[in-house]
């Protein structure tokens, strides 16, 4: 199937109902800021495995808050490390608000809501003037091209991840071939299982 933003405005009409009709909590990853400062130990995580020699890292958007903490976390660490935010080829709008670039539907699940960055926790970047900018840059991903990684991974790497993660790697394969050296590092994350894709194009 494919991805709209529409489909995740009636997704959020359903939670709200949901939650005033239970009088439940919602944790609402969108909304609640400690989504992106949980990440600044994902920051750390990839910091420690890598001893410290990342070049650059990348992240297929969603919510926004794996992309801002991790991000803002391998800043306070070396401000030199380039970050870079991956969107579906046919939905872009992060790198691109004013919405020259058609924003569709596409297949990799997980993210390229079509939403504005007010609408997501990348709102929080203006928050602390003092932290270094965390987006150095813009990629784009195609549905065949994440999907081709996410098998390539699966086959060659035994890595069974889904749709985003395909889109991440993918992504920081264009990085290695941009810097072109044997030192650089590309640090990215495989967000879920390929488990609940079996039914999918994935």
């Amino acid at each position: 199937g494919q991805v709209a933003g529409q489909d995740l405005a009636l997704v959020w009409a359903e939670a709200r109902r949901l939650t005033a009709e239970l009088g439940a909590f919602r944790a609402d990853q969108f909304a609640l800021e400690a989504n992106y400062r949980a990440h600044l130990k994902t920051a750390e995580e990839l910091w420690g495995q890598t001893g410290g020699k990342i070049t650059a890292f990348v992240d297929f958007v969603g919510s926004g808050g794996t992309f801002l903490g991790t991000a803002l976390g391998l800043k306070r660490r070396n401000p030199s490390i380039s970050c870079f935010i991956v969107e579906p080829a046919s939905a872009i709008i992060l790198a691109n608000p004013e919405g020259k670039i058609p924003h569709g539907a596409h297949k990799i699940q997980g993210g390229g809501y079509s939403m504005t960055p007010e609408e997501t926790q990348l709102r929080h970047i203006q928050q602390d003037p003092t932290e270094v900018p965390p987006v150095d840059g813009y990629l784009s991903v195609s549905d065949q091209d994440a999907i081709q990684t996410a098998r390539d991974l699966a086959k060659y790497e035994g890595i069974f991840g889904g749709f985003s993660g395909g889109a991440n790697v993918h992504a920081a394969l264009q990085i290695l071939r941009r810097f072109d050296s044997e030192s650089t590092v590309v640090a990215c994350l495989i967000c879920d299982s390929g488990l609940k894709y079996l039914s999918t194009d994935l």
